[in-house]
């Protein structure tokens, strides 16, 4: 069910988040919240939820909660591909690097011309495979030898964009 006052404040904080103003855009999103539980009993659109989690993380407040609310978001609205890409940047945010990019890529999954989820996956890059395969990647002469295979092509890091 769609709350007339709801969706104000959630359009509103989506316009602050735009201009960088996150504690704004928080208090639009938390006030969206507040505005469906007032109004109805239907469970409230988790996109506020999921936005709300967002500026918490960029923030720097409690950003496990931050994850939770996200996860929660993506559990119950598994088809709206926003809220996987709220939880991706949240995921980057905690340094979780392997949730991040298993999130954009289940946004990608629901919309493939998303753009700020191919934007994100861009950005994260994608690694080069370990020189010594038989070896974990962690292991310390994989290290070393990315070390060095790195300071040989002049510490660039490669962006490589993969076709869909």
């Amino acid at each position: 069910m769609i709350v007339p006052a709801a969706e104000r404040s959630f359009e509103k904080g989506l316009a602050s988040l735009r201009t960088g103003e996150a504690l704004e855009a928080m208090a639009y999103f938390e006030a969206a919240l507040r505005q469906h539980r007032a109004t109805t009993q239907a469970q409230p659109h988790m996109k506020y939820q999921s936005f709300f989690g967002l500026c918490m993380a960029r923030l720097k407040g409690n950003r496990k909660k931050a994850m939770r609310l996200c996860m929660e978001a993506a559990d119950a609205e598994f088809y709206n591909p926003d809220v996987f890409l709220n939880l991706g940047r949240v995921a980057l945010m905690t340094g979780d690097r392997r949730s991040a990019h298993h999130a954009f890529r289940r946004g990608l999954y629901l919309d493939h011309q998303h753009r700020a989820l191919r934007l994100e996956l861009r950005h994260m890059g994608v690694r080069k495979r370990p020189l010594f395969s038989f070896l974990q990647r962690t292991s310390a002469l994989n290290r070393a030898a990315g070390r060095l295979r790195r300071s040989n092509h002049g510490g660039a890091k490669t962006v490589v964009s993969r076709p869909s």
